[in-house]
């Protein structure tokens, strides 16, 4: 049972969020998309997915993916998608860049110094900066604790 305000609600269908088995389930119904693929890098954890290869390959796949994930009632998220320029031309990649926002519109373009995968900096260029944000990160949480009241404990 699902209770929003007064409202209950059944939930009777499909896996609850906190269910320890839904990741098991999702990546199970995702598996035979993500062995699909047919670019040669191509990663996915549960519902990120990480392709590399030609920008035909990679096209080919986008066209071949979105309406197989369409069918398991799923889309891509073209503005979370990013496209990275690792080895291309300046002027083929914005022609490679053209073709691939004719499948994802939204796709952004992410600068290779600034490529995470999974919050991880892939290349050494990254690493100062998320480092960085890391540290900011930590030092709030230490300023607010520093702002609790320390609980006695009652032994």
């Amino acid at each position: 049972m699902l209770i929003a305000s007064d409202n209950i609600i059944s939930s009777a269908t499909g896996i609850q969020q906190g269910d320890p088995l839904g990741p098991l389930l999702f990546a199970m119904a995702v598996d035979g998309v993500a062995r699909s693929i047919a670019s040669p890098f191509n990663i996915w954890y549960l519902d990120d997915a990480t392709l590399g290869g030609s920008i035909e390959a990679i096209a080919a796949d986008l066209r071949r993916v979105i309406p197989a994930l369409s069918l398991l009632g799923l889309e891509i998220n073209s503005s979370k998608s990013e496209i990275i320029n690792l080895n291309y031309s300046a002027d083929d990649f914005d022609s490679a860049t053209r073709d691939i926002r004719l499948i994802l519109e939204d796709i952004k373009i992410t600068p290779k110094e600034e490529l995470h995968i999974l919050g991880s900096p892939v290349f050494p260029m990254a690493i100062r900066e998320c480092l960085d944000t890391k540290h900011v990160i930590l030092t709030r949480m230490t300023e607010k604790l520093q702002l609790i009241d320390a609980q006695p404990s009652s032994s």
